[in-house]
Order: structure tokens, then C-alpha cells, then sequence
């Protein structure tokens, strides 16, 4: 299971400046982005998300907590950027954390990523 329950990761994501600091640690939203689509991320990004997708949440109210902070994070990273690309890789990105938090999935590779936007960096 993963280090953080699904209540953390909120409450951490809901911090003053959590997603100001990710955002402004990027200089070029395009470059990044460029290279969150080569090879190695890309596998290891839609690997995970098959993983959670072939897990069942526990309750309907596990899946609308999951969409609640999708939401949340897609409308406070186009807040910061004014990106509906930027800010549905992020959204993306959380959700998988959340989910693995929901569904109790032991993924390391999700866990990294979280990391990554808890020591303010966007993950490439």
C-alpha cells in the first residue's frame, strides 16, 4: 500500500502554494510536456494507469472523491496557467496517485511521482 492515505495526499495537495510552487518551477510548459511523452515515462505513465483501471474502487463515494480532486487540481492548475493541456497532465498525474491511495495499490512508480510534486517539481 502506498505510503500515503488518501485523506494525506489532500491534505497536502490543498496547501497554500502546493501546486504554485510545481508550476513555477517550469520555465518551457512545452518542453516539459515534450519530454513527458518520450518512451520511458510514457510506458511506465500508461502502465500505472492500466494498473489502477483494472482495480475496483471500495465504495461509490472512494470513485467521487477521486473525481472531486481531479476537478479540484485540473481548475487550480488552469487557474495558475491557463492550460487545459498543462492542466489535465497534472489532474492525470494526481488521479493516479489517489487512486492507487483509494484502491490500496502498492506502485512505486505512482508513489515517485508524487514525491516529484511534493519537493515542488513538475515530474519528466
Amino acid at each position: 500500500m502506498m505510503n500515503y492515505s488518501f485523506l494525506d495526499i489532500k491534505k497536502k495537495i490543498e496547501q497554500v502554494d502546493f501546486f504554485e510552487v510545481v508550476v513555477s518551477s517550469v520555465r518551457d510548459w512545452d518542453e516539459a510536456l515534450d519530454e513527458r511523452d518520450s518512451d520511458d515515462f510514457d510506458v511506465a505513465w500508461t502502465n500505472a494507469f492500466e494498473e489502477m483501471k483494472a482495480l475496483s474502487y471500495s465504495s461509490d463515494t472512494d470513485e467521487q472523491s477521486s473525481k472531486c480532486v481531479r476537478e479540484f487540481v485540473f481548475k487550480k492548475i488552469y487557474s495558475l496557467t491557463g492550460s487545459a493541456e498543462v492542466s489535465g497532465y497534472i489532474s492525470d498525474d494526481i488521479g493516479l496517485v489517489v487512486d492507487a491511495a483509494l484502491k490500496s495499490c502498492d506502485s512505486e512508480w505512482v508513489e515517485n511521482i508524487f514525491e516529484v510534486y511534493c519537493s515542488g517539481r513538475f515530474p519528466v
